[in-house]
């Protein structure tokens, strides 16, 4: 059988209906023959946590699995999600007392912890500045510590060291 796009090169004519039809076939063609049980089996691992990455980018990965699974528990959505967020971030969220959302209401969750994330970043850049502030007042302190200061010296001349003496004439030897 010849898919639809294989036609188009033979033909010049793509056959397809309207879009769900193209999207059905692009589907069959280009992506993974079981993506639910692939997308099953990467929410079983820690595979698809947040590490390192934002959690903007966390949030698209994540928001390709459950599409994937076809998940549409707005509540195992979040704990999901939960799951694989930052241990910091997850923490705060799971310990909001006033404000907390519904578990129900997955896209103030999302936003919530870009926030909280943004957040993060910006305290994390301004606790480096300070502690860079710390550190250098602290080297120069310390070197001040360290600092030999010299008496000024007195200036001294002839008449002071020699208060008597004539001072001698360099006019005319």
């Amino acid at each position: 059988m010849i898919c639809k796009f294989e036609h188009k090169t033979k033909t010049g004519h793509l056959h397809f209906i309207n879009w769900l039809d193209f999207e059905e076939e692009f589907r069959k063609d280009f992506l993974l023959l079981d993506a639910e049980a692939a997308a099953v089996n990467t929410l079983k691992t820690s595979t698809y946590f947040q590490g390192k990455c934002s959690v903007d980018d966390y949030l698209d990965t994540f928001k390709d699995l459950i599409e994937d699974l076809g998940y549409i528990n707005p509540k195992t959505i979040v704990i999901k999600f939960h799951q694989g967020l930052d241990c910091q971030i997850s923490a705060t969220l799971a310990g909001m007392a006033t404000g907390r959302p519904s578990d129900t209401d997955l896209n103030v969750w999302f936003r919530l912890a870009v926030q909280m994330d943004q957040n993060h970043v910006v305290d994390e850049a301004f606790q480096a500045s300070h502690k860079l502030a710390y550190v250098t007042s602290t080297l120069i302190s310390s070197n001040l510590k360290n600092l030999v200061v010299f008496p000024k010296c007195p200036s001294f001349t002839f008449h002071t060291l020699y208060p008597h003496a004539r001072q001698p004439s360099f006019h005319g030897y």
